[in-house]
C-alpha cells in the first residue's frame, strides 16, 4: 500500500508541476516513457518548455477538464473520444496497445495460460475500471477460460507502472502489462510473453489534440525521430 500511494503521489506532483509550463502534455501512465522520451527530444529540437502529466487516465483527462492548460492528451482512442467536457480538435495515431503477461527475475513462462499454474501465487493487474490493459486483462481472463483459477490469485492497483513496480520488488510473480512498459522495463523483469489480440479488443494509442500549441509537437511526433522512439516502445 506505501508502494502503491507513494507512485500515485509521484504522478499528481508531476501534474501539478506540468501546469506551470506554457505547453502541457498529459499521457496515461503505460505510455510515461515513451512520451517523456518524445517531449526530451522535442525540448531539444525546439528549445519550447514542456509539461507533464502522467496517472491513469481518469486523473490525466480530470486534470485536463479542470485546468484548461493541457493541449494534448495521449492514451486509448476509444477513452479520450468519450471524454466528458473536453473537446478533441484531432486525433493523431500512435499505434496498436499490445496486452503482455510479465514475470518477474526467478521466475518463467512461456504461455500466458501458465498464470492458473499453482507456482504462480499473484497476479497482478491495472485496476479493470480506469485502465485501458486492466480492461483488456480482465477480458483476456474471460474469454480465454482463465478466470476461475487467476481471479483468486490478482493484485489489483491503479495503473501499469505499479504492476511493473510490483514485479520488479517481488510482490507478484506476474502481472498484465502493456508491451511499452515491459520493453522499458528491460532486465528488470525476468521476461514477458504476448497475450493473444484475438482475445482482447483492439486498442488504438492516439493523441488527441485540445489546443493549437500543441500542433508543433504533433508534427514532431509524425517524423523519423520521434518514430524510432515509439517503435522501440511496441507502438
Amino acid at each position: 500500500m506505501r508502494k502503491s500511494l507513494a507512485i500515485l503521489s509521484v504522478l499528481l506532483l508531476s501534474a501539478s508541476a506540468g501546469l506551470a509550463e506554457d505547453l502541457v502534455i498529459g499521457a496515461g501512465a503505460g505510455y510515461r516513457r515513451p512520451m517523456a522520451e518524445a517531449v526530451a527530444a522535442w525540448k531539444a529540437q525546439s528549445g519550447d518548455s514542456v509539461g507533464e502529466v502522467y496517472g491513469n487516465m481518469g486523473q490525466v483527462l480530470g486534470q485536463a477538464r479542470e485546468s484548461g492548460k493541457m493541449a494534448m492528451v495521449c492514451g486509448d482512442r476509444a477513452v479520450l473520444a468519450k471524454a466528458e467536457g473536453l473537446r478533441f480538435d484531432r486525433f493523431l495515431p500512435l499505434g496498436t496497445g499490445k496486452l503482455v503477461v510479465a514475470f518477474r527475475k526467478g521466475e518463467s513462462l512461456q504461455d500466458p495460460a501458465e498464470l492458473a499454474a499453482e507456482r504462480i501465487a499473484k497476479v497482478g493487474i491495472p485496476d479493470a475500471k480506469s485502465a485501458i490493459y486492466g480492461k483488456a486483462g480482465r477480458q483476456y481472463l474471460d474469454r480465454s477460460g482463465l478466470a476461475a483459477k487467476v481471479d483468486p490469485k490478482l493484485v489489483t492497483v491503479a495503473t501499469v507502472p505499479q504492476v511493473t513496480a510490483y514485479l520488479i520488488s517481488g510482490d507478484v510473480d506476474a502481472g498484465f502489462l502493456n508491451i511499452t512498459d515491459a520493453i522499458g522495463a528491460g532486465a528488470d523483469l525476468g521476461g514477458w510473453v504476448a497475450v493473444d489480440p484475438g482475445l482482447y479488443p483492439p486498442i488504438e494509442i492516439s493523441c488527441g489534440v485540445l489546443d493549437a500549441s500543441a500542433e508543433g509537437f504533433a508534427a514532431f511526433l509524425t517524423t523519423p525521430a520521434a518514430q524510432k522512439i515509439l517503435q522501440h516502445y511496441g507502438l
